[in-house]
């Protein structure tokens, strides 16, 4: 009775193991990805379309828009609400001072469309 209990557990585990590496074969030879997984946005690996400088003193942020940011966008958070935001041409330079916003925690994302350019995290004090 024990070694029948044994096998039908070392057949059930060996039976699962071998559906699960099916499944994953079948999703990574296929690059199947499940939509659960894909991000909202995608991030840009080449060629910066903007640059993002702060000066910790004055807390002034300056993000400057290269010549190939064509349509590109800047969002300003803080703390997780949005204080600013612009779109923007080639050429544009975006400026705000952010302690006219309060202390905390402040995320500048760069992108285009839905594509992340850049992102950027600053704790005013």
């Amino acid at each position: 009775m024990k070694k029948t209990i044994i096998l039908f557990a070392a057949l059930f585990a060996a039976g699962f193991n071998a559906d699960a590496q099916g499944l994953s074969k079948k999703h990574n030879s296929c690059g199947i990805v499940p939509p659960f997984h894909r991000p909202h946005f995608s991030v840009r690996s080449g060629g910066k379309s903007a640059t993002i400088s702060y000066d910790e003193a004055s807390t002034m942020l300056m993000v400057n828009f290269s010549s190939n940011s064509h349509g590109s966008a800047v969002e300003v958070l803080h703390d997780g609400a949005q204080v600013a935001d612009i779109t923007a041409n080639s050429g544009t330079t975006f400026s705000c001072i952010l302690r006219d916003y309060g202390e905390g925690n402040y995320t500048v994302i760069v992108f285009s469309s839905s594509t992340v350019i850049e992102t950027k995290n600053f704790t005013v004090k």
